[in-house]
């Protein structure tokens, strides 16, 4: 039988951990550190935290204590949805821990006929913990689990309590890390207001021929499945997209600027549920960088909207530079984003009707008469900044 965990979660053990946890939010090696010190806190064998995706479905990251890399890389690839727990901790309520003993169906006796135990548990000498799940926002969820050998014996009712009195220190400290991590990410956009160089794009003639590309989109489009640069030439691998490209070229830099087009957007597949969305505009003067103003010929720019980034457009800023409402902002930077008037309308709920009508207005007061138009008015507009959302990591190499 264990020393009892309520005594080793009093005293100076109690304060090294509050003072771990409220150092993890800005100091990387600081969540493992609480880990081991949990173990010893609680007399316990090892633990491990998981950030997992919104469902609780798949490890996204995860540090722990006193596991063995190669057990813990099995756990994290199969064995974490074999645990005959889990599929009853997600129902359970967040924000607390619960013994495995007490606070489940799986008894005993079950828990030793399971695939969990005798082909991963057993070898570990893991036959009881506590866990639970301690914060959740819209992508992540991350839970705390602590394991005991069958000597060191369950978790009581006593002590799974005094180690709830922890777990609201633990998810104050993880929102602090998102928030922190949320403004070192914001920062670093507003230092790269969005302009025509920190947008992804080229410049192509009506041929096709590449003209300039940036350093962005040249990245984006060697990392893509469907689309190549390779002799000067942009080049999208279903053959209906590559004539559908040429036709806009040939309609965005029509010698005749009256019979000039505005151009469309070409969706092109980047994997099974995303799609990189390249808008197709003629390049108007003093739109484009460098000497290109002066080029002989007409030119068209693509931009590249980069699925796994994120387009971030603050709303205050174009309702000054434009003139909008709060509402009609909204539309525009729903647009600028890939968003159909059904799309904004569902997630603000409002009727498709309404949208159109807020569309309406802010193509008039941004001189604007197509989506296509309005989305590239936003996305070189300085409302408008670029970046990828930070994923939750708690390991030391965050």
């Amino acid at each position: 039988m264990t020393q009892s965990a309520v005594d080793g979660l009093l005293g100076h053990e109690r304060e090294d951990l509050l003072d771990t946890l409220y150092e993890a939010p800005q100091a990387p090696d600081a969540w493992p550190r609480f880990l081991a010190q949990a173990v010893s806190a609680t007399r316990s064998r090892s633990a491990r935290m998981l950030v997992l995706d919104r469902r609780a479905q798949t490890v996204l990251s995860s540090i722990k204590h006193n596991i063995d890399d190669t057990d813990h890389q099995a756990y994290v690839d199969h064995y974490v949805n074999a645990c005959p727990w889990r599929p009853e901790l997600k129902d359970k309520p967040p924000g607390q821990l619960y013994s495995t003993f007490l606070d489940f169906s799986c008894r005993q006796n079950a828990f030793y006929r399971t695939e969990f135990y005798n082909d991963w548990a057993r070898a570990q000498d893991i036959h009881h913990g506590v866990c639970g799940t301690v914060w959740q926002d819209e992508d992540h969820t991350v839970q705390l689990l602590i394991q005991r050998t069958k000597d060191q014996s369950h978790y009581s009712r006593e002590e799974t309590d005094q180690i709830n009195d922890l777990v609201m220190h633990v998810r104050r400290a993880v929102r602090l890390q998102t928030q922190f991590s949320a403004l070192k990410h914001q920062n670093q956009a507003l230092q790269q207001t969005l302009d025509i160089q920190a947008q992804p794009f080229a410049l192509l003639d009506a041929q096709g021929t590449l003209v300039h590309v940036s350093q962005e989109a040249e990245a984006l489009i060697e990392a893509h499945p469907h689309m190549t640069l390779a002799n000067r030439k942009l080049t999208f691998h279903d053959v209906r997209q590559q004539s559908e490209l040429l036709h806009q070229l040939g309609q965005v830099t029509h010698p005749n600027p009256s019979l000039r087009g505005s151009g469309d957007v070409i969706a092109v597949p980047l994997n099974s549920h995303q799609v990189t969305r390249c808008l197709i505009s003629p390049m108007h003067p003093g739109t484009a960088p460098g000497d290109f103003n002066a080029h002989p010929t007409p030119l068209a720019i693509v931009y590249f909207q980069d699925p796994l980034g994120d387009i971030e457009v603050d709303l205050d800023s174009l309702m000054q530079l434009f003139e909008l409402s709060e509402a009609e902002a909204r539309v525009a930077a729903g647009i600028a984003k890939g968003l159909s008037p059904q799309q904004i309308a569902d997630n603000h709920f409002l009727s498709v009707h309404t949208v159109r009508t807020q569309l309406k207005s802010t193509f008039q007061k941004t001189g604007t008469m197509r989506q296509t138009e309005l989305a590239k008015q936003v996305l070189t507009s300085p409302a408008a900044r670029r970046w990828r959302r930070p994923p939750l990591n708690l390991s030391c190499s965050a």
